[in-house]
């Protein structure tokens, strides 16, 4: 029987292309918070340690909301990639009781060996949605999404603004 997950890593930026396909003018630090509460609502649920990775910044920092979660920068001297395979590879033994989360290839191929776990970002997804942390994939339910965001204290978009983001990148409402 495998070993249960303890400790959730996120490829960070991997995660947020997928939930919401930002564009390049579009800031990250909003759609960080939002990936932030998700992931916080996410541990407050599955008691895991959670550990998000972004590409960049100047330095490690944690977030407490509804159960911590630590957010990580790789800096400017490394990727998000290389301190996730990093992190697992240091683990030793105990890699087996991590799960990463995403749908690069690569980092998919090296942690996998290192004897982590490894979902892709598309099925973490789908779990939170089975938790009832967001409304599941592709419901197209925008009163869920609504319901689930407030019950797990998340600040959801009005209806105006998921009609400019949809006017924005050419989706029907």
């Amino acid at each position: 029987m495998p070993t249960p997950s303890r400790e959730t890593v996120i490829d960070g930026y991997n995660l947020i292309h997928m939930l919401w396909h930002p564009g390049r003018e579009m800031h990250m630090a909003p759609l960080r918070e939002r990936l932030e509460a998700l992931l916080a609502a996410y541990r407050k649920k599955t008691r895991r340690h959670v550990t998000v990775v972004y590409d960049g910044g100047p330095r490690n920092r944690s977030i407490s909301s509804s159960g911590a979660i630590e957010v990580v920068f790789s800096g400017s001297g490394t990727t998000a990639d290389a301190r996730i395979v990093d992190h697992v590879r240091a683990l030793r033994s105990r890699a087996a009781l991590v799960t990463v989360v995403t749908s690069d290839l690569e980092i998919r191929r090296h942690v996998i060996a290192w004897g982590a776990a490894c979902t892709s970002s598309e099925s973490f997804l789908d779990e939170l949605g089975k938790l009832g942390v967001m409304a599941p994939k592709g419901s197209g339910n925008r009163k869920a999404d609504k319901a689930s965001a407030l019950k797990n204290g998340l600040d959801p978009l009005s209806d105006g603004e998921v009609e400019r983001w949809l006017k924005l990148f050419g989706g029907s409402g």
